[in-house]
């Protein structure tokens, strides 16, 4: 539970945390071009909204926020995006490529697991909700007294009437 809980408070830092690391890891690791500090200035904030989006889409479901930890898929899944992004700026000679497009599809099986879960969770909320109304909303069987119906009860009739 707490590594599930840790990667749930690391969500949002994680926004700011990677894509700041890769600016500092392509100052001290890199010795190319400056094509790449180009690229890296796209990048950058492109990474920023993923990760942004991927937190917003967790902190989603309810049982997210009352738990205060992501399910385990998350958790496997928010671990090899976060070491994949902190191998590529390290910057390895011959391997940014495949770093990179490793990057990518833990970002889709992110996004796809974790708009699974939230659509599933909120599908089960909805019909617990629903056929809790459907049983309020029936009525209910009453018993008629068996013996005989007295009603003695004073009647007020109040009438109006409008002038037009």
């Amino acid at each position: 539970m707490f590594i599930r809980k840790a990667f749930y408070w690391w969500l949002f830092p994680s926004a700011v945390v990677l894509p700041v690391w890769l600016l500092i890891g392509w100052a001290a690791f890199h010795s190319g071009s400056g094509w790449t500090f180009v690229g890296l200035l796209v990048l950058c904030p492109i990474l920023f909204v993923a990760l942004l989006a991927i937190g917003g889409i967790l902190m989603a479901r309810k049982s997210v926020r009352d738990r205060r930890a992501v399910s385990w898929y998350d958790t496997g899944l928010l671990a090899g995006w976060s070491a994949s992004i902190i191998a590529f700026g390290f910057f390895p000679p011959g391997a940014t490529g495949w770093l990179a497009v490793l990057g990518v599809l833990f970002f889709l099986g992110l996004f796809w697991v974790g708009l699974w879960e939230l659509v599933t969770e909120t599908r089960d909320r909805v019909a617990v909700t629903y056929a809790a109304y459907q049983q309020v909303a029936q009525p209910s069987q009453v018993r008629r007294p068996e013996g005989p119906v007295v009603d003695d009860a004073d009647v007020i009739v109040i009438e109006e009437h409008r002038e037009d």
